[in-house]
């Protein structure tokens, strides 16, 4: 019962001899005390000496004779050595504890500041707007616009002249309801005439502007940019985002070289992709979003290709404008939808 003590039932058995036979504890009767105790001599001597090792025998004042201490002071001692042992413990598992705990904090603390590099999320217009400032492109700016109002804008003051002068590839997309705002023409000749390149596109899915290879700018809610923004600095995310962009890229047309988007008795690019999102089961908000233009010209368009074709509903318009070649409504070649 006392083995975590190092007091084993073999010395347990010497100390209660000796404590029931102290004259045995003469040196010259160790022969006597191992036959007692059915052990050899040599066993004897060993259990002797860690029973004066755990303070259980000391010598007496006769040369040669020790005795065994009384069994509330050893035990008392045991216990208080031990008690020692256990506190000396308990203060190396504290320290041990604190140390792990510093170790996850400190692993924590990476994760969050790689996380924190990684992602970046700017509440409201005002501070995504600020963030975007504070980007310095070495080598290029894509980006996927949607359709806001164009105003006039004086050359010598243009965002991205800088940028332009510096040499930086600026590659932008808009929807084709973009085009048809007014001042759009005069922003786009002034952009390509700086060395930019613009391309219209029937809709875009939502802002993304992605600075060199590094980071991908994109909205917190994709239907209400005044929510804010979330920069990506993932690897992952920024090459998602560049598949994204050069996919639509590829597909859109220049305006300045395209001047018909349509072929004679099928549907402009616009009407095309409002099919194709209608047959996506796009509700007649998401179409508007995506291809930036209000719900009356949704409307609108929704009318022309009904009567064009001899539709009743939206259900039935989606039906035949998915069924490729029906009533001339196949998308135009060279739309890329």
């Amino acid at each position: 019962m006392f083995d975590s003590s190092g007091l084993t039932e073999e010395l347990l058995a010497v100390y209660r001899t000796l404590l029931q036979k102290p004259e045995l504890g003469r040196g010259s009767r160790l022969s006597e005390l191992a036959a007692e105790l059915h052990q050899t001599e040599n066993e004897t001597a060993r259990d002797l000496q860690t029973l004066r090792e755990l303070g259980f025998l000391v010598p007496s004042w006769i040369e040669g004779v020790e005795y065994p201490l009384d069994p509330s002071l050893t035990f008392g001692r045991l216990a208080a050595r031990r008690q020692q042992e256990i506190e000396a413990l308990s203060n190396e598992l504290r320290s041990d504890q604190l140390a792990a705990d510093r170790f996850t904090a400190d692993l924590a603390n990476f994760l969050v500041q790689r996380t924190t590099r990684d992602v970046e999320i700017l509440e409201g217009r005002a501070l995504a707007n600020q963030r975007m400032q504070r980007f310095k492109p070495k080598k290029s700016i894509w980006g996927i616009n949607q359709a806001d109002r164009v105003v006039n804008m004086d050359p010598h003051v243009l965002p991205d002249r800088p940028h332009l002068e510096r040499g930086i590839e600026i590659r932008y997309l808009y929807s084709e309801a973009f085009w048809k705002r007014p001042g759009a023409p005069e922003f786009v000749h002034l952009l390509t005439s700086l060395g930019g390149t613009v391309r219209i596109a029937p809709s875009v899915p939502f802002r993304l502007v992605i600075f060199d290879d590094e980071s991908a700018v994109m909205g917190i809610d994709p239907d209400d940019h005044t929510v804010g923004a979330v920069v990506h600095h993932s690897r992952a995310v920024v090459r998602l985002a560049m598949e994204l962009f050069l996919s639509m890229w590829d597909r859109a047309m220049d305006p300045l070289n395209e001047e018909r988007w349509a072929k004679e008795g099928g549907i402009n690019a616009q009407e095309a992709e409002f099919l194709r999102l209608l047959v996506h089961g796009a509700t007649d908000e998401q179409v508007a979003r995506k291809l930036g233009v209000s719900m009356r010209t949704v409307r609108r368009i929704a009318a022309k290709l009904s009567e064009q074709v001899g539709a009743s509903g939206r259900f039935e318009l989606g039906v035949r404008g998915g069924s490729a070649g029906v009533g001339g409504l196949a998308p135009v070649p060279g739309s890329g939808w």
